[in-house]
């Protein structure tokens, strides 16, 4: 499985979370803390929202390591932003390192990043894509279950130009309803892992979900404060000014300091307003029972 990051906040580098902090993005992709395979070396990406008038975000990604790239080092060191994305793969058994498969994948104004696996994703995908709609269908690059599931939350929004909050999570929770359901009709009893993001720009939802109860969910966790470089060390303090406040919701903590960092609890998601607010919520499925 993945890890994955997203930054809500003042216009910064993203070098620090990436590149600097203690248990940095780059770190993760050799030494993961929070899954008992450390490595995660099949491709990375990138994605952010301009400071300028354009709604539409950028996109980087590549099949080389994270930590191998002198363009992720590059665009990381100089390029500020307020709203980004960011990726490392462990790609599913049998799914092809491309960078069709890369996350974040990208359409209109919004950007999707999944860290997990839909078990058995052979036995389902033609009915998924059966009940996809042309546009939808015509969305999916690559062949990972990532992508497949984007295309179908995008139908579940609608592709809405404009979308709430509450649409942004009532989609998302209608995508696994359905993935659930298709997995249930094709015989797919075993676990699946879905820890899904997704944001619009200035919203951001993320999910820590299993479909059967005696298995964990991949690691999930969030902060809110004021990101500090002190003697080339990365920190997350406690803010009194808004405009100096980040959100971040992260596969695994960048620092040590365990009181910043909020557990997400199994099979929540997490709701995000810029770098206003954050909480988590219960997600209101059923576990799947195992045949």
């Amino acid at each position: 499985m993945c890890r994955f990051l997203t930054y809500s906040g003042p216009a910064t580098l993203m070098s620090p979370l990436i590149f600097e902090a203690e248990n940095s993005l780059v770190m993760q992709s050799k030494y993961a803390q929070k899954r008992k395979v450390p490595t995660n070396a099949d491709g990375f990406g990138l994605g952010w929202y301009a400071n300028h008038e354009d709604p539409i975000p950028a996109t980087f990604v590549s099949v080389d390591p994270a930590w191998s790239n002198r363009n992720l080092k590059s665009i990381a060191e100089k390029v500020k932003t307020g709203h980004y994305f960011a990726h490392i793969r462990d790609a599913s058994k049998g799914m092809p390192v491309s960078q069709a498969n890369c996350h974040p994948f990208q359409c209109m104004h919004y950007l999707w990043m999944h860290n997990g696996r839909l078990d058995l994703f052979d036995s389902f995908r033609r009915a998924l894509l059966n009940g996809l709609s042309d546009r939808a269908f015509g969305l999916i690059k690559g062949n990972t279950d990532s992508e497949y599931a984007f295309a179908l939350f995008m139908d579940k929004l609608d592709f809405k130009q404009s979308a709430s909050a509450e649409d942004l999570e009532l989609a998302m929770v209608e995508t696994i309803r359905e993935i659930m359901r298709l997995r249930k009709a094709a015989g797919a009893d075993t676990n699946a892992f879905i820890n899904f993001a997704v944001t619009d720009g200035f919203h951001t939802i993320a999910t820590r979900f299993a479909t059967l109860e005696t298995s964990q969910p991949a690691s999930l966790f969030f902060a809110k404060g004021e990101i500090t470089q002190q003697n080339g060390e990365v920190d997350i303090v406690v803010s009194d000014a808004p405009e100096r406040q980040s959100i971040m919701i992260c596969s695994e903590p960048f620092t040590e300091e365990d009181e910043q960092w909020v557990k997400v609890d199994r099979n929540h998601i997490v709701i995000a307003h810029g770098n206003v607010s954050v909480m988590q919520k219960p997600i209101e499925l059923p576990y799947q029972v195992s045949l």
